[in-house]
């Protein structure tokens, strides 16, 4: 695999990835606390601007061990982080990741997760080189599978009890993209 880059801004289909600023620390107000989004990502419970930088700052430590791609997403008319996209579980060596994506509720139902998505898994695929981008949905959570079947991907089937969170164990479903 490919290298992360220090800076990286993509631009596709009426979306813009960017790197996370610290200004961009606001944006996340909105989606403390959310249960969906909190308790499967890293996305702290209750928002200060104390929390929301600190995760900004573990975002960048986490692509400087290369190991997570997190970048914000912007609509190509407006500045302001409206979300996340990224890729994790990237290694040396390792031909595949994980996506993962979440928006502040300003900004869904738009088709900006879509486009964020398919942005970054082509990509991954074409610049990191791998050969295969994961998707780990609750099955109750339909709009993220769909956004899953609009970028194309291939639903696998559950995965029963593999996620851990909030004190459990969560099936998922896996759909996946390949190169």
């Amino acid at each position: 695999m490919a290298a992360l880059p220090d800076e990286l801004r993509l631009e596709g289909d009426g979306v813009i990835l960017r790197d996370w600023r610290d200004e961009d620390a606001p944006a996340l107000a909105s989606v403390c606390g959310e249960w969906d989004v909190c308790a499967f990502t890293s996305l702290p419970w209750t928002y200060s601007e104390r929390e929301a930088l600190a995760w900004i700052e573990r975002q960048r430590g986490k692509r400087a061990a290369g190991a997570v791609l997190a970048l914000a997403i912007q609509a190509p008319d407006d500045e302001r982080a409206l979300g996340n996209v990224n890729l994790a579980g990237l290694s040396d060596g390792c031909r595949e990741a994980t996506i993962g994506y979440w928006l502040v509720p300003e900004a869904r139902g738009r088709g900006l997760a879509t486009a964020a998505a398919s942005l970054l898994i082509d990509w991954g695929l074409q610049t990191l080189g791998l050969e295969r981008i994961e998707f780990a949905i609750l099955p109750e959570n339909l709009a993220s599978q769909r956004v899953a079947e609009r970028v194309g991907a291939t639903l696998e089937g559950i995965r029963k009890g593999s996620h851990q969170a909030e004190g459990r164990w969560w099936d998922m479903t896996i759909w996946s993209v390949r190169r």
